[in-house]
């Protein structure tokens, strides 16, 4: 059995304080509020619109097509196709016209408007990919693929710049590589998790993430029968569907003992065995009271209040201790829960002098983190400890190296064939 490491000491409940009553309650027990409506039907909904608008009243929706469309991509990509299609839609409603199909010369006119509105030339180029769906959908050429608007597209990359913003990395902290992590760390933010059954959840959550580098999509899509024990301690989790696997393949992640210590003691405190992993926590608190005597009610002059047969006259209050009651909900967290959890608990470990940040340059760590950043400070670890970019590609499941290559740029140089080899002559 490995030896528990200092940072896996937080695994436990920590007792309720003195004359407080914690519980622990299911969803059938004190149901959650209820999230808004279906988000994916509303966007199918919304492009709907966006698209009748946008053609006039010429045009016409091949409707088979659109559904299959958007039945062959993934929630995400939807978003992204919505989102896009309303950058234009608002681009033609201050520049009039009909706006689909476009020719050229409209293209052009909103790379302009994009580039006047400094928008990021990754997000414009995935915005032109949506416009030439869109037009592939009315059964028009897309003039995306212009020679002009290919110009257009290579001065607005050329003139802004090409480098992307990269979320904040959440590395695991000392004892990995020669180059020490900065900033916020995992191990910070595991150490600021409260041993409260939220701070479990958090503690686990981060542990697991950090492991196995999952994106957030797939992160909130982990079940509990995803997590198959190992006789060491760790783990195998399965990831059934992924980014890069939208036909469900399936691959693999392993967790180390202390993520699955983590892991038990969540499932144990909120006695989850099966269903999502990560789920929604309500809190409930009420305040102590303290005991009230009895108070006599005023009565008419001549007039005596008289009790009911039987009834006893109350002689001593009771005091109301302090509660705590969590509500463990049904469904899986969201994204937004996801970010909200990092960035708290990213504050929380400010607070308590947990890193070496301060003012402005505290602000910005914050701002910087996301629910990308432990899968960024994963890949640079990775680089911090001499792997190259292909395995790294393999264990976090992309396509290619050029997305670990980015995420890793400054460490990657460390690892290199270079470094290798002038670390043996030039040591």
């Amino acid at each position: 059995m490995p030896a528990k490491s200092p940072s896996a000491r937080s695994v436990t409940a920590m007792p309720p304080a003195l004359g407080e009553l914690v519980m622990v309650r299911t969803a059938a027990e004190a149901p959650l509020p209820r999230r808004r409506g279906d988000r994916a039907a509303n966007r199918v909904a919304q492009l709907t619109a966006l698209l009748v608008a946008l053609i006039g009243q010429g045009g016409a929706i091949d409707r088979l097509a659109f559904r299959k469309i958007l039945e062959a991509r993934a929630p995400a990509s939807v978003k992204a196709l919505a989102n896009d299609l309303a950058c234009y839609a608002a681009f033609c409603t201050r520049a009039r016209g009909i706006g689909l199909p476009a020719d050229e010369a409209r293209i052009v006119a909103y790379l302009e408007d994009c580039e006047r509105r400094q928008l990021k030339p990754a997000t414009v180029g995935r915005r032109l990919a949506s416009l030439a769906v869109v037009h592939g959908l009315l059964g028009a050429p897309s003039p995306t693929r212009g020679a002009i608007v290919r110009d257009a597209l290579r001065g607005f990359r050329r003139r802004v710049g090409v480098a992307q913003r990269q979320a904040g990395p959440l590395r695991f902290g000392a004892g990995i590589g020669t180059e020490p992590a900065k900033g916020f760390t995992l191990s910070a933010l595991l150490q600021a998790c409260p041993r409260t059954l939220p701070g479990l959840r958090d503690a686990a959550l981060l542990s697991l993430a950090y492991d196995t580098g999952l994106r957030v999509s797939e992160l909130v899509k982990v079940m509990c029968h995803h997590v198959a024990s190992q006789s060491d301690g760790s783990a195998v989790l399965t990831v059934p569907r992924s980014k890069t696997d939208q036909e469900g393949q399936g691959a693999y992640a392993w967790l180390s003992p202390d993520t699955m210590r983590r892991v038990s003691a969540w499932r144990n405190a909120s006695a989850n065995s099966e269903g999502p992993l990560f789920r929604r926590i309500g809190v409930i608190r009420t305040k102590a009271r303290e005991a009230e005597p009895p108070r006599s009610l005023p009565a008419p002059p001549g007039f005596q209040w008289r009790l009911p047969a039987g009834a006893k006259v109350p002689t001593e209050a009771k005091p109301v201790l302090a509660s705590t009651t969590y509500v463990i909900g049904e469904a899986p967290l969201t994204p937004a829960a996801v970010r909200l959890i990092i960035k708290r608990t990213a504050m929380r470990a400010a607070d308590e002098h947990l890193v070496n940040l301060v003012g402005k340059d505290l602000d910005a760590a914050i701002a910087a983190l996301s629910t990308h950043s432990l899968r960024v400070g994963l890949t640079q670890d990775l680089f911090a400890s001499g792997e190259d970019a292909g395995p790294i590609a393999q264990a976090l499941r992309w396509t290619s190296t050029s997305t670990a290559l980015r995420y890793g740029r400054k460490l990657a140089p460390a690892s290199n064939a270079t470094a290798r080899m002038l670390r043996e002559v030039r040591g």
